[in-house]
């Protein structure tokens, strides 16, 4: 049996499979209580059991090496495989050297850390040391040792793969390299580094004149070359602030080259199995920090690596205000690394803090939109609670808190939720693994506007009227992607930087955040996209440079316009097309009339200024509004509405009448569907919701019987859309979930489970529908609705109780 990942999905054999992962800390749990928090994870149906290989654990003293628990019971690695074996579970493994984790050092050993800490610790550019977990990765002395915890821990993992007989399919590679600059705001200036920096100059410029010339410095060769200032220093010019673009992305080969280095030394030393790194992002219940991180590590995805980049979907808490940040985060994720699964490597299951108390009501909600959303894979972190080695815990003794399962392997309210989602994925998981969205419209994701984990502020010197950092939370991330969800809008997502204009060329419309700064390839493509036919909507701005501050104004040629100035001013409003008084932000970009000649302006300032139009290039159209709207009000609902609509595409292939239930629909290639309804509001909601029959073509309601719906509070319904259970007959919908279907001598049982304030609803069709003769549930009739090859099964649900739905036939 092997594992493997293919394109974007998960495989066992040639099988493609769902990820359904939960994490337990062997050194967390006392050797005694492995087999009761084992016995829990598989009757939870997971398949699949995670956790950290403590550098720190296994090697307490320098060249003391246990992996059998001969010095403590819980350092019995070889025994936890066994053990995991044993109750049918598979493993992933973390070794490191980072594991981060709330273990104090990161899970650096203590005799490495108290011996060469002054050596390996990351420094300012005064030469001071910060404070931070981390090091310097490329320090000598710290490779040196990592190299010999790898030549004993590969070997072991090896050892014990699934191709060996072992459990282990999958294997981390370090983890959240790149966490530490992003909290610290501040890079590490050790002499490493710097001559890192400058080998990396000097083999992208040819000369040291053409650096000097970018950045408006004098410096007689590469290696006199000055790292840029780091703190809170302005920037002093465009010069330094296109340094400071050279110093991002420098990091960006750093964390590439460190990855791919002990990717390198795993598999030299025989572990075969895939690889994949972690992507923190979360703050706070929200994600808007999220693209940050993973564009830290854009040297590394597509075909630079093998590595899968996995997402810690922490979101606290779930609701209408952080509604949008999941879907976001996994098309970001996929955006950026290509053709690979979407996998949640830290899937929140408990809380890290005590003071952050997570429900299970939340969680279902959104663990159903995460599926909704592509997600092909998790890891429930964490499953069970942990009890901290004796000072090695961060946060003190306790480990997480809300867990499934205690610490002592007691099942706390989270485990039915566990428990109930693995029986949905077993339940529709060929569907769940090959669904994919359809869209018309194309959102477009550009990393150098989030490769800011460095930035120093920006003042007049930059000459800046939009800074991208300044501007992406309001504008972008909760302004357009979040009224793109609200609206129900099917659009994809791909990154602009790797963007070819083909690869655009089958969406009807394509979105571009765009600021002063973007570069020269880049702007092409909108260029060439547009030209050959498509329909372009570009804002706040229209790029006068590239990210190096070299000027650059392609998209402004091609379209023969350039700004007559900017508007200012207090409470800022602007008309675009019949919608008056739309609420904006400063600044307004300006264009003369005479400027727009063979353009249709489309919006204007309250001065009555050109800050908008749309116009013809080639045999597309590009539209254009110099400033934001964000998403504040009910008026910027009808801007985007009436912006899409004018590309002719499909926007939606499901619906609802009530603004506020969220729906989505993704489809399969054989005549199946996922569908999601999710209602984010602590209210219930009335309403009918509207899909498209992915056969047919034809449009289908929930309720069938046409009456209206409650949904209930804060709470999601994920169900199959034709999915065949018999010959002849196909679930069309449910509003419950389906946790198993049972097929016997042509008589089928279906367990469901839903919440008792939800109608139950059950639609099956096809040629042997109408040979349904009864329904019962636990043993009582149920109404039942025939409409043609159609029939509705109609019902009420317990109070937190599954279901039988028995089903008899001619």
């Amino acid at each position: 049996m092997r594992f493997s990942i293919k394109d974007d999905s998960f495989y066992l054999d040639d099988k493609k499979v769902f990820l359904n992962s939960g994490e337990i800390h062997y050194f967390r749990i006392r050797r005694d209580l492995w087999d009761k928090h084992l016995d829990a994870a598989k009757e939870a149906g997971l398949t699949t059991i995670s956790t950290y290989i403590p550098w720190a654990w296994h090697e307490p003293q320098e060249s003391v090496f246990d992996f059998e628990g001969t010095s403590c019971p819980e350092r019995d690695l070889k025994g936890w495989h066994e053990r995991c074996q044993a109750h049918g579970l598979r493993c992933i493994v973390k070794p490191g050297p980072f594991i981060l984790a709330e273990f104090r050092g990161a899970g650096l050993p203590d005799w490495f850390l108290e011996r060469y800490h002054d050596e390996v610790k990351m420094r300012n550019r005064e030469g001071e040391i910060f404070p931070s977990d981390g090091v310097s990765l490329f320090n000598a002395n710290y490779l040196e040792k990592v190299t010999l915890w790898y030549d004993k821990i590969m070997p072991f993992i090896r050892k014990h793969e699934l191709s060996e007989g072992g459990p282990v399919i999958m294997m981390q590679v370090c983890n959240e390299i790149g966490v530490f600059s992003w909290l610290a705001k501040q890079a590490d200036y050790s002499n490493a580094v710097k001559g890192r920096f400058i080998d990396y100059l000097s083999h992208k410029f040819n000369t040291i004149a053409e650096v000097n010339e970018l950045w408006g410095t004098d410096f007689p060769d590469f290696a006199r070359i000055e790292l840029p200032p780091d703190g809170r220093l302005p920037y002093a010019s465009k010069g330094d602030r296109s340094r400071d673009f050279e110093w991002h992305c420098f990091w960006r080969t750093y964390y590439g080259d460190y990855l791919r280095m002990l990717s390198r030394m795993a598999r030299e030393r025989g572990v075969s199995v895939p690889f994949y790194h972690n992507l923190p992002g979360w703050i706070y219940g929200h994600g808007y920090e999220f693209p940050v991180n993973i564009t830290m590590y854009d040297d590394l995805f597509g075909e630079k690596s093998e590595i899968l980049f996995g997402i810690d979907h922490i979101p606290e808490f779930f609701s209408y205000r952080n509604m949008h940040d999941d879907r976001i985060i996994n098309d970001i994720t996929h955006a950026m690394q290509g053709n690979k699964p979407v996998f949640a490597a830290e899937f929140q299951s408990g809380s890290r803090e005590y003071q952050v108390v997570t429900n299970p009501r939340e969680m279902e909600l959104f663990y159903k939109a995460s599926l909704a959303n592509g997600m092909t894979g998790w890891n429930y972190y964490m499953f069970s609670q942990g009890r901290n080695p004796h000072r090695k815990g961060y946060s003190g003794e306790t480990f997480y808190w809300f867990t499934p399962l205690t610490a002592e392997g007691e099942r706390t309210s989270a485990f039915p939720l566990v428990q109930r989602m693995s029986k949905i994925v077993k339940t529709s998981e060929a569907l769940i693994v090959q669904a994919k969205r359809k869209a018309g419209v194309c959102v477009l994701f550009y990393p150098p506007y989030y490769a800011t984990e460095l930035e120093r502020p920006v003042d007049e010197a930059c000459e800046l009227r939009f800074t991208a950092s300044a501007i992406r939370r309001p504008a972008y991330f909760d302004g357009l992607l979040k009224v793109l969800q609200v609206l129900n809008i099917d659009y994809d997502m791909i990154d602009l930087s790797k963007a070819s204009a083909e690869a655009l060329s089958p969406y009807r419309q394509v979105w571009a955040f765009c600021t002063d700064e973007m570069n020269a390839r880049d702007q092409q493509v909108l260029v060439d996209y547009t030209r050959a036919g498509g329909n372009s909507v570009l804002f706040p701005s229209l790029p006068n440079r590239e990210m190096s501050q070299r000027p650059c104004t392609l998209l402004r040629d091609a379209l023969s316009v350039n700004p007559s100035g900017y508007e200012t001013i207090d409470s800022p409003l602007v008309d675009i097309f019949d919608l008056k008084d739309i609420k904006c932000a400063n600044p307004q970009i300006i264009y003369s009339e005479e400027s727009l000649s063979g353009a249709e302006v489309i919006a204007r300032t309250i001065s009555g200024a050109a800050c908008g139009f749309e116009k013809t290039l080639g045999k597309g159209s590009l539209l254009h509004l110099g400033t934001w709207i964000g998403f504040d009000t009910e008026g910027d609902v009808p801007v985007y509405e009436t912006i899409l609509k004018r590309s002719r595409a499909t926007l939606r292939h499901a619906s609802s009448e009530n603004q506020f239930l969220a729906v989505r629909e993704r489809f399969t290639g054989d005549g199946a569907a996922l569908l999601f309804i999710g209602n984010y509001y602590n209210e219930e909601q009335s309403g009918k919701i509207t899909y498209t029959h992915p056969g047919s073509g034809e449009a289908i309601t929930i309720p069938f019987t046409k009456r209206e719906m409650v949904w209930p509070a804060l709470y999601g319904v994920l169900t199959p859309v034709c999915q065949e259970i018999t010959d002849g007959v196909k679930i069309l919908h449910s509003t419950s979930d389906i946790l198993g279907v049972a097929v016997i001598r042509g008589q089928f049982e279906i367990t469901l489970y839903g919440d008792r304030e939800l109608d139950g609803e059950i639609v099956f069709e096809g040629p042997d529908a109408d040979r349904i003769k009864s329904a019962t549930i636990c043993g009582e009739a149920v109404e039942t609705v025939r409409e043609g090859k159609r029939i509705a099964v109609l019902y009420r649900h317990k109070e937190r109780t599954e279901m039988v739905l028995s089903i008899k036939t001619e």
